[in-house]
């Protein structure tokens, strides 16, 4: 078997033809012992996680595994059952320059350079590690766009309205608009003072149907501000991720979303144990959470009392249209919000 290359069934144990489930039950339990943060005196941990990795992404790929177990069967495993490591570590490279992951994908082009020097691939790797980190040197600098990169001959000449739209979309890390942190701020403080002043018969649980509104357009309006401000990451990254089990899986953001029609705080405890099983933790989210019950808080006070009832159950009427919001509002931030 080539060296750059790997079995994806044998690194992850299992047989050829394992169902989805089983791939995943699998790569969770390989992944819990060989991740570098816990094998972190083993120098191998870090490669032996990435190949884990690398084979649960291969073989989840519907497509992929069906031809590669239809090939499988065929009879010539030793053919069929060895994928190219260095195609899906150069697709890594690149995911993590679009995450503004500089330093590592530079390590990965290294480890690509010693196993295929003269790739023409790698060079074209290395020209956009060098662009990423020249764009990278001017924002810190001060400067609000890179300088333009050498056009060949014939080639298109961005003009300048196109290269402002094309930077709005780089994939390094990107300051925040805080003229827009501070309209959600604005917006939000608004929406509590006005609530204060609504005088009108409770409609369910006590409020109003002008301060349930009032608590939606500041849940919905205010997250989406936010998240066009670039202050908090894209919805997709921070809650797409699939979670569950047993091939029915969904993602992240539509349990969340169900469990906090009937109470954020519910909500919190899905994102708790999906933090401890299945996926990563984000400072974002909590930080959506915590926003979602201050504001419940200052709400309750504006209501004029019924601060545990509105806290646990009404900030439901913030925390929905908050995701929503937020959801909507990643379509408009600087950098790749579908990533």
């Amino acid at each position: 078997m080539p060296e750059d290359s790997f079995d994806p069934w044998r690194t992850l144990g299992i047989p050829v033809g394992a169902r989805p489930d089983e791939i995943r039950r699998a790569f969770r339990s390989l992944a819990r012992r060989h991740h570098p943060d816990v094998n972190r005196l083993a120098p191998s941990a870090h490669e032996q996680f990435i190949r884990l990795r690398q084979a649960y992404e291969t073989l989840m790929d519907d497509e992929m595994r069906a031809r590669l177990e239809h090939e499988a069967l065929a009879g010539d495993l030793d053919l069929i059952i060895i994928i190219e490591d260095f195609e899906v570590t150069l697709l890594d490279a690149y995911e993590l320059l679009e995450r503004g992951y500089i330093d590592e994908a530079r390590d990965l082009y290294l480890d690509l350079a010693r196993k295929r020097p003269g790739d023409p691939r790698l060079l074209e790797l290395l020209d956009t590690i060098r662009r990423v980190e020249d764009r990278g040197v001017a924002a810190s600098a001060g400067t609000r766009t890179a300088p333009p990169p050498e056009t060949a001959p014939g080639e298109h000449v961005h003009t300048r309205t196109q290269e402002s739209w094309r930077e709005m979309w780089q994939p390094e890390p990107i300051g925040a608009r805080w003229w827009l942190v501070g309209l959600s701020t604005l917006t939000v403080a608004a929406c509590t003072v006005g609530l204060r002043g609504v005088q009108a018969e409770p409609f369910v649980g006590g409020y109003s149907l002008p301060e349930i509104g009032l608590a939606a357009l500041a849940g919905f309006v205010g997250t989406a501000l936010l998240a066009a401000s670039g202050l908090i990451g894209s919805f997709d990254w921070e809650l797409g991720t699939m979670v569950g089990d047993a091939g029915h899986d969904a993602p992240a953001w539509l349990y969340l979303g169900v469990a906090g029609l009937l109470s954020p705080a519910l909500a919190l405890a899905f994102y708790a144990v999906f933090v401890l099983t299945q996926m990563r933790w984000s400072w974002d989210v909590t930080g959506f959470f915590a926003a979602v019950f201050a504001v419940a808080t200052a709400m309750a006070w504006a209501h004029g009392g019924g601060y545990a009832m509105t806290i646990v159950v009404g900030s439901s009427a913030l925390f929905v249209p908050g995701m929503m919001g937020w959801a909507f509002g990643s379509i408009f931030r600087p950098g790749q919000w579908w990533e």
